[in-house]
């Protein structure tokens, strides 16, 4: 059983993050709502945790720990670095920076894109309806939906009708790789 919590995707996590996160939403609270619109909490962050120390922790009773200590010993540092970082991003707020996005995100875009190109291509091609909207849960069946009208078209002007099923078991739709 040891072996295989090991072997599990284990994380660790900077407790200073949580700290100055709440930190900068109870400061934020005393600024106009307009006003909050203007600040990027990520580059307020950034710049209060770059001038604090890391408080790792990789278990939950370690996270406590982490906590309190985080509490006890750094609350007015935290403090004092949250109020610093809001007044240098105060300072500047027209700042342009380009953000850090996740390899995870940019490929969820990519796939998302590649989606609704793919949406776009059906309902062009008469393949879908128009009012339907191509998603992940409905992906297959959709695109099931549309090869069965490309085949049932070029079906009429052959043969007699052969459904897309039908087709994957003739093995019309197998990759080179595939050996079946």
């Amino acid at each position: 059983m040891k072996q295989y919590l090991d072997n599990c995707a284990r994380i660790h996590v900077n407790i200073m993050e949580i700290l100055v996160k709440e930190e900068i939403e109870k400061q934020l609270k005393c600024y106009p709502k307009a006003l909050k619109a203007y600040f990027n909490t990520i580059e307020i962050e950034t710049h209060a945790l770059n001038r604090l120390p890391a408080l790792y922790a990789s278990s939950k009773i370690g996270e406590e720990q982490q906590k309190r200590l985080g509490k006890k010993r750094y609350q007015e540092q935290i403090k004092s670095a949250v109020r610093r970082a809001i007044a240098a991003i105060e300072r500047d707020p027209l700042r342009k920076s380009t953000p850090l996005i996740s390899e995870e995100n940019t490929q969820y875009q990519i796939a998302n894109n590649a989606l609704k190109r793919l949406e776009k291509l059906l309902k062009d091609y008469q393949l879908i309806n128009e009012n339907e909207d191509l998603c992940w849960h409905n992906l297959t069946s959709l695109v099931r939906q549309g090869l069965n009208k490309i085949i049932h078209k070029e079906n009429l002007q052959s043969q007699p009708f052969v459904s897309v099923s039908e087709s994957f078991n003739r093995g019309y739709f197998q990759s080179s790789e595939d050996p079946h």
